[in-house]
């Protein structure tokens, strides 16, 4: 069955009402949005036991993003989409940032219930949904403050120290591999499907991804080079405290991988640009994270080269599992489309500029 059919399927399921009855007078939706009004007055009930609160969507993306301001400290509720991570996989999300906490290493934390719960659960009209509160962390986005080699070079350390404490945690496998698997083979079989809707060079991309299999096939996956990851340490998910020290959020990608990914993301990113000014910039930044990564746990020459492979190995991601897959819901074919077209020509540059392949 195609996404395609498969999103038809879903959208001529029948509704369910709050008791999980079905609701054969109302048109099927492919996705429901909470309350924020009946968020503000659950999470009050839930976490604070407090009338006095404020709650208000904040942003809709993969899932949906709450801000909630309680006794003047700022929190945000995510509510999980639907059919994308089961309450295994978020309650291992929770026990990776305890684990952090216990290790002294500042992040994001989770917010637990009045009844000692983390994960909250709504039946909603497509199904149930899970939430968890989440504390706000840093007072500023690392965008609002001056990119400076020392600041990239305490980043690096402190991607490095969560690198170092997550060897010790064992999961059980309930979050996904951050692997060829899930980044290409699953990414192309959408990228394929979505050519039918609309043209771009596929055969471009399909080559790409060939090159990079075989080029992943033989990486080491020993341990410290290769466990569990942030996912998507990118500019976006990065906070900057009083002290200018960086403060990871938004830990929903994590899964098991090649450390060399995580740091690509910030060390060697691809929505930089792809000028020569941007190229020279590209490497600084990785020079100066990878200065201080390497003090707290020391790359091989082998793992340090293998950096540049995965900017287009998150690419093909992005463009098939983003784009494609999870967000035409929320943003619409007319975002998808534009956001391939832009992601195929810079990737093409890249690769006239980048010869890694």
């Amino acid at each position: 069955m195609s996404r395609v059919e498969r999103r038809i399927e879903s959208v001529n399921r029948p509704s369910a009402d709050r008791s999980g009855a079905m609701l054969d007078n109302c048109f099927p939706s492919e996705m429901s949005l909470l309350s924020a009004n009946a968020l503000c007055n659950y999470i009050a009930k839930e976490y604070f036991n407090s009338s006095s609160l404020q709650c208000r969507l904040y942003y809709r993306g993969l899932h949906d993003i709450y801000k909630v301001v309680a006794y003047n400290n700022e929190y945000f509720f995510k509510v999980y989409r639907q059919g994308i991570r089961r309450i295994e996989e978020i309650q291992d999300e929770i026990d990776l940032l305890n684990h952090l906490k216990a290790s002294d290493i500042e992040t994001t934390l989770p917010v637990v219930r009045c009844d000692g719960k983390f994960i909250s659960e709504f039946n909603t009209a497509n199904g149930n949904r899970f939430g968890v509160l989440f504390t706000s962390v840093g007072n500023h986005g690392l965008s609002e403050v001056e990119e400076t080699a020392e600041l990239n070079e305490q980043l690096g350390g402190y991607v490095a120290s969560i690198h170092r404490a997550w060897d010790s945690v064992n999961l059980g496998g309930n979050r996904w591999n951050l692997d060829a698997g899930l980044f290409i083979d699953r990414a192309m079989h959408a990228i394929r499907e979505f050519s039918d809707i609309h043209v771009f060079d596929i055969g471009f991309l399909e080559s790409i991804a060939k090159d990079l299999k075989s080029k992943l096939a033989i990486l080491p996956v020993r341990k410290s080079q290769y466990g569990m990851c942030h996912g998507d340490i990118y500019s976006g998910n990065i906070r900057v405290g009083n002290d200018n020290s960086p403060i990871l959020f938004d830990f929903d990608f994590c899964g098991t991988g090649w450390r060399a990914y995580d740091i690509s993301m910030y060390a060697f990113p691809f929505g930089m640009g792809c000028d020569v000014t941007k190229l020279k910039k590209r490497e600084e930044r990785k020079h100066q994270f990878l200065n201080g990564y390497n003090k707290v746990r020391a790359m091989s020459d082998e793992e340090i080269e293998s950096i540049a492979l995965f900017v287009p190995f998150r690419r093909i991601f992005n463009l098939g599992m983003l784009y494609i897959t999870f967000l035409p819901n929320t943003w619409g074919d007319i975002a998808v489309i534009r956001n391939v077209d832009e992601d195929v020509a810079l990737l093409k540059k890249w690769f006239e500029l980048n010869p890694i392949l």
